[in-house]
């Protein structure tokens, strides 16, 4: 159940965060919304090597903890190798959108994983 968990977790992430990649270009730089294929082909790779594996060790670092003090761990994992993830990324391609970016994502991975965790 964990695996359909994650896949479904992963897809649905990969989703939101292309169409808000989508809504951010269309609105700074008026970049048609077609461009959103760009952006989910864009998106799948980092949040499948990144979040994926930081959402199975979240899980791993919190299995032996209940309730809310549970979720705040996952959150704090989620947000720490968001923000890690982002400055190498932006290292990278000069430029600290991309911090902002890869913790939106973690938040929204986290998001959507409790969501499916409560409902699966």
């Amino acid at each position: 159940m964990i695996l359909l968990r994650k896949f479904l977790g992963l897809v649905l992430t990969t989703l939101l965060i292309g169409l808000i990649l989508a809504v951010l270009f269309m609105i700074s730089s008026g970049t048609s919304f077609l461009a959103i294929g760009l952006l989910l082909a864009g998106a799948f790779p980092f949040v499948f090597l990144i979040g994926l594996p930081v959402s199975f060790l979240s899980d791993y670092l919190s299995k032996n903890l209940n309730g809310k003090q549970r979720k705040m761990v996952a959150l704090l994992i989620h947000i720490i190798f968001g923000l890690i993830a982002g400055l190498v990324i932006a290292k990278v391609f000069e430029s600290l959108f991309y911090v902002g970016v890869t913790i939106i994502a973690a938040l929204i991975f986290w998001l959507v994983d409790e969501i499916l965790r409560k409902n699966i």
